[in-house]
């Protein structure tokens, strides 16, 4: 690479950087995550997933092991907890300009990764501790990969795919398997092209794949043999075909999360897409239109899934984001209208959410209600400025990239890019003036010397997933299963199962203090607990036994 390449990487890595460390770490995801690498850390048991002290085999340990590392070498804070799904995510855009380059030419090699970078949902995944970067990059990878080796040098490239399908079966499961193998399966279905087949090299691909990945889950049958059968039955298949998780959405959910985490690309995106299905493509294998099922199929496959969340449809991302930079590369005159157009319609937007929220009166006086509790108006109010900042940057970018698009159409693609990716690292900045209601942090640090001299902290029929790693110990759940209801099938001791069982425990434990969500403190008291209130909120109440 030359050294403006170096430099430009560099920028992007300092701007990608923002914020990682000074977020509070926030509910639920993030703070179960980085309290399952906190622990491993501390334990020094990288076999066995644990949230709370208790065995956490919901997803693989990819994840987790690179979070105990960043944590033992960075201390428990919110950058050490982030790190991974930061890296994931950068090296996401460096892989999508690496197979932009070797599959469509420089001027996508540049396109893409920009494109990417400057994508609103990836952006913000890539900001917050979830499973689902990692995954969608080491699929994008597999898959980029398989392209490749359509081709040349066919045998190198698959084993380079299967490596990378190791590593994201790792970080979250079967997915990275079901999702490029059900691509391939519509792709022959539709071209007839059975020639992509005969280049997967399952043999050495799969006994090498096998290789990196069944250690772990030996390793762990040995500790408990039912996480097996939890495993692959509750958490792979049923997650997927029954309703067992209670994320029941819509069919048609992902739609409206795809068309706006696409922004400002979101037009072009409908557009390379048409392009590379419905263009006349050779007989030879077609990498463009591979791409384009391999999204559609991502958002088809979830959609039919009884289980819903925002995040699963973010593998489709770095493949969109590669066609777009294809399609770009490939159109004659100006850079098109709609990336810098939506980036100013954004910035419109943002601009009207931050009137409303700094100006709560206003809605108020019109009769219209902005739905949130009375205590939270403060917090968005502080809020509000960190909108009304990212609403000038888009306005300012994307007027910039409006004048530019044809004069110098590579910088109004830089320039809607870069304008994209400080807006949304302005909201997730921001976005901290919420910390009090979205994790634990101030009330770690506000009774940090009841907390340390507690002999035990109990939480009662409530679970805050950052508490434990701002505390950096874990509570005792009393009355209370949820996510670790199988953990604590496997190892009871860790929880008290009823009220009644914990009244003599509490009765007993003089040094103790508990957590209580609203109106647990008075059906306690009604039932003879003995306690008195150190900190109350209309989310908690923090009580002592003495």
């Amino acid at each position: 690479m030359t050294k403006p390449v170096w430099g430009f990487l560099a920028v992007l890595l300092l701007l990608w950087s923002m914020g990682l460390a000074t977020r509070a770490i926030t509910r639920p995801d993030e703070g179960r995550y980085a309290e399952i690498g906190r622990e491993m850390a501390v334990s020094g048991d990288w076999v066995t997933p644990h949230l709370n002290g208790i065995p956490y085999y919901e997803k693989p340990p990819l994840q987790y092991w690179g979070t105990a590392i960043s944590i033992d070498l960075l201390g428990p804070t919110p950058l050490a907890a982030r790190l991974w799904t930061a890296l994931m995510g950068f090296l996401g855009i460096l892989a999508c300009g690496f197979f932009a380059r070797r599959l469509y030419g420089t001027m996508a090699g540049w396109n893409a990764p920009l494109i990417l970078a400057g994508c609103f949902y990836y952006i913000a995944l890539g900001h917050i501790n979830t499973l689902d970067m990692g995954v969608s990059v080491w699929s994008f990878i597999a898959v980029g990969c398989f392209l490749l080796a359509q081709e040349d040098s066919p045998r190198y490239w698959m084993t380079l795919a299967w490596l990378a399908a190791a590593a994201g079966f790792l970080s979250k499961g079967l997915m990275v398997l079901a999702l490029p193998g059900g691509t391939l399966i519509l792709y022959t279905l539709l071209t007839r092209d059975f020639s992509p087949w005969r280049r997967l090299y399952i043999f050495p691909g799969l006994p090498l794949f096998l290789l990196l990945t069944a250690p772990w889950f030996w390793l762990a049958a040995r500790v408990h043999p039912e996480f097996i059968a939890f495993f692959f039955i509750h958490e792979q298949f049923q997650r997927y075909t029954t309703t067992i998780h209670q994320r029941v959405e819509p069919f048609w959910y992902f739609l409206p999360i795809l068309l706006a985490g696409l922004w400002p690309w979101t037009l072009s995106a409908l557009r390379a897409v048409i392009d590379a299905l419905l263009r006349n493509h050779a007989r030879t294998f077609s990498p463009s239109r591979f791409l384009a099922l391999y999204a559609l199929f991502i958002v088809a496959f979830f959609s039919l899934s009884g289980s819903k969340l925002p995040d699963y449809i973010l593998p489709a991302f770095p493949a969109l984001a590669l066609l777009v930079g294809r399609h770009l590369s490939q159109r004659p005159g100006p850079f098109p209208l709609s990336p810098p157009l939506l980036l100013v319609s954004g910035g419109g937007i943002l601009a009207l959410v931050a009137l409303l929220l700094g100006f709560p009166s206003g809605p108020q006086a019109l009769h219209l209600s902005l739905d949130m509790d009375p205590d939270m108006v403060p917090a968005y109010q502080h809020f509000a400025p960190w909108i009304g900042g990212a609403a000038i940057i888009a306005l300012i970018t994307g007027i910039g990239a409006l004048r530019l698009r044809r004069s110098i159409p590579q910088g109004s693609l830089m320039t809607t890019a870069m304008g994209t990716l400080l807006v949304t690292q302005c909201l997730l900045i921001g976005s901290n003036t919420l910390a009090d209601f979205q994790s634990g942090a101030s009330l770690a640090q506000g009774l940090s010397p009841q907390f340390a001299a507690a002999s035990h902290i109990y939480s009662v029929d409530t679970y805050d997933q950052t508490l434990d790693f701002y505390l950096q110990r874990t509570v005792i759940p009393v009355a209370y299963t949820d996510e670790m209801a199988f953990g604590m099938s496997l190892e009871p001791h860790h929880a008290i199962p009823t009220l009644s069982a914990f009244q003599g425990v509490w009765n007993a434990d003089l040094g103790a203090v508990a957590i209580l969500p609203p109106g647990m403190k008075e059906r306690l008291q009604a039932l003879g607990f003995p306690m008195h209130v150190l900190y109350q909120d209309a989310r908690r109440v923090i009580v002592a036994r003495s």
